[in-house]
């Protein structure tokens, strides 16, 4: 019981770190992201982890920001998220792993610009 109040307290709510936070880095960013393309060596990497316990939703948002040529970073990673699935619509990828219910038990990635910063938000539910 010690442990899973453990982990069930590390895991909800809300946290903000950077990647070079190992801990926090391997235990709120999903696999998938784990594997984004580098942006820029010299942008400010910052990640937010969020888990709803009630909506059963996690939400983990990438923020890059004072990035040179942003359109270019914003292709390369709407190009990544396209070898997640088939097709990318307003910058949102939605992954539904039931076909008959597109209501709960998705993934979302979607990518935002904001002047030099970009965003890249991820969101799971399982229900």
């Amino acid at each position: 019981p010690l442990v899973f109040y453990s982990w069930f307290a590390l895991t909800s709510g809300e946290h903000h770190y950077k990647r070079d936070d190992f801990f926090s880095y391997w235990l709120y960013t999903p696999d998938i992201l784990k594997n984004t393309p580098l942006i820029s060596k010299d942008a400010e990497y910052e990640y937010e982890y969020e888990y709803d316990l009630d909506e059963q939703r996690t939400l983990v948002v990438i923020t890059w920001r004072h990035i040179n040529d942003v359109a270019e970073k914003k292709t390369l990673l709407n190009d990544f998220l396209q070898q997640r699935g088939s097709s990318i619509k307003y910058d949102c990828l939605w992954i539904y792993h039931d076909p008959n219910d597109f209501s709960r038990n998705y993934q979302r990635y979607c990518v935002y610009q904001k002047s030099d910063t970009l965003e890249l938000e991820f969101v799971e539910t399982a229900k």
